[in-house]
């Protein structure tokens, strides 16, 4: 660890960017709801305070329950409240007041390459693939159905 990264909790962040005392946080994820964007354990994010309004698109990091953080990407906007939707995920998460959100993604580190999330391109293949929602769900679906039929002919992978 150089001087100039400290280990501090994503609680520990979030206080200290509702001070305006912080800087980016990197971390890595761990469940599958943002995949294919974010691998679980091998991707690092990088997060910073939220400054601007929230928009279509966006990777953003709020926390639902209390004690729990999550990584989704914004669906909807409706004045003050939003939308959230994981990558990987059918259903969207309820609404929830802006000031929930804490984080904004800005990057995502894969392989030494980063990758960026908040431009233009990035919000507009993140709302290409929230539209898509309905044909992966019949891919899933089709999936576990044929899954299920070669399980039960007695093939294994």
């Amino acid at each position: 660890m150089t001087t100039e990264e400290r280990q501090v909790s994503i609680a520990q962040w979030h206080a200290l960017a509702q001070r305006g005392t912080v800087l980016p946080m990197r971390i890595p994820l761990e469940g599958d709801s943002m995949r294919p964007l974010i691998r679980r354990r091998r991707d690092l994010v990088f997060f910073v305070p939220l400054a601007r309004p929230l928009r279509r698109g966006d990777v953003v990091l709020f926390e639902a329950p209390p004690g729990r953080y999550v990584a989704h990407r914004v669906r909807r906007v409706r004045g003050s409240d939003v939308q959230t939707l994981g990558d990987h995920c059918w259903n969207p998460d309820p609404w929830m007041p802006s000031p929930a959100v804490i984080g904004l993604a800005v990057t995502v580190e894969r392989g030494g390459r980063r990758i960026p999330l908040d431009s233009p391109l990035a919000r507009t293949l993140g709302r290409a693939w929230m539209a898509g929602l309905p044909l992966r769900r019949g891919w899933w679906r089709c999936r576990a159905l044929a899954g299920g039929c070669l399980r039960r002919m007695g093939w294994k992978r």
